[in-house]
């Protein structure tokens, strides 16, 4: 970043040189496998905007809850206490609805996000990128995770806003990073999470990264009981209460043995930059801009 720019920054107010980072996704809960390196970019003055593109209605309720008349308003509700206790800002939703997936997916809705044109969900991301003005964006690797179709298609239209924000010139996000799943983390999930459809039958050489290709990798091992909490946050999905950490039920303590190796280290992979970037890996999202404080990188 120039000098110029980050002049320009400060002159608009304090919020307007604090480092930015924007975050896009596709449901609530979505947040959860990354949530160690926002709630640390926060602590450390990030502004975190984290951006929801569905209210995750077609999910299915977790049976403990019994009848939920409206899933997408309780989600909502989940995601925000689930941002506030990793200590972010409350989400921002684009309520585009929720595709599903498999047998179940919406291929009749023009609404769900994975039938919707990619420039009108690039265009809404566009808006919120020139009202936000982040210096690094944060959205899935390309194959959204585990090919869920609305992480899929907010990837590509998160992608697409990337480059095309360039016509803010110096105002401009700097990085795209993709967040991943290291490739023996992936298979030993695959494995320990087997005939729950979630990653089935997912080759971990397509669908994880190999270390080579990581360009940030952060031990989220600190915030791991955060992580957790904020994971009891969306019991609609997962059926944990906070109490539950404590003493765990049988099939409860399986999921979270299953979670622990995939929650505690968070890898990032670059997805583009505006500039050079001065080491391989980088060190964080900020690392080398002009923006970045020694704790915020």
């Amino acid at each position: 970043m120039s000098d110029s720019r980050l002049a320009r920054r400060s002159a608009n107010g304090a919020e307007a040189a604090r480092p930015s980072l924007l975050v896009v996704l596709a449901h609530p809960d979505d947040e959860i496998f990354h949530a160690g390196m926002l709630a640390h970019l926060s602590e450390h003055g990030v502004r975190v905007t984290l951006v929801c593109a569905t209210d995750g209605e077609a999910g299915k309720p977790h049976p403990s809850l019994g009848p939920v008349a409206d899933l997408g308003a309780l989600r909502v509700e989940e995601l925000r206490v689930s941002c506030e206790r990793l200590g972010l800002e409350p989400p921002v939703l684009l309520r585009f609805h929720d595709s599903a997936r498999k047998d179940r997916q919406r291929h009749d809705d023009p609404h769900a996000l994975a039938n919707v044109d990619m420039l009108d969900v690039e265009a809404a991301i566009r808006g919120i990128i020139a009202d936000v003005r982040p210096q690094v964006i944060l959205t899935f690797e390309p194959h959204g995770g585990y090919y869920h179709p609305d992480h899929v298609a907010i990837q590509r239209a998160t992608t697409a806003a990337f480059y095309s924000s360039g016509v803010l010139a110096d105002e401009a996000p700097e990085r795209l990073f993709y967040a991943s799943m290291l490739r023996d983390v992936f298979a030993r999930f695959a494995e320990a999470s087997r005939g729950r459809g979630i990653i089935d039958g997912l080759d971990p050489d397509v669908f994880a990264a190999a270390p080579e290709m990581v360009a940030v990798s952060f031990d989220a091992s600190p915030y791991l009981e955060r992580k957790l909490l904020a994971l009891t946050a969306h019991r609609s999905q997962f059926g944990i209460t906070p109490d539950m950490l404590e003493r765990p039920p049988q099939g409860v303590a399986q999921m979270l043995r299953a979670l622990h190796p995939v929650l505690q280290r968070e890898v990032f992979l670059l997805g583009g930059t505006r500039g050079t970037i001065p080491r391989w890996p980088l060190a964080g999202f900020f690392d080398g801009l002009a923006t970045a404080t020694a704790t915020a990188a």
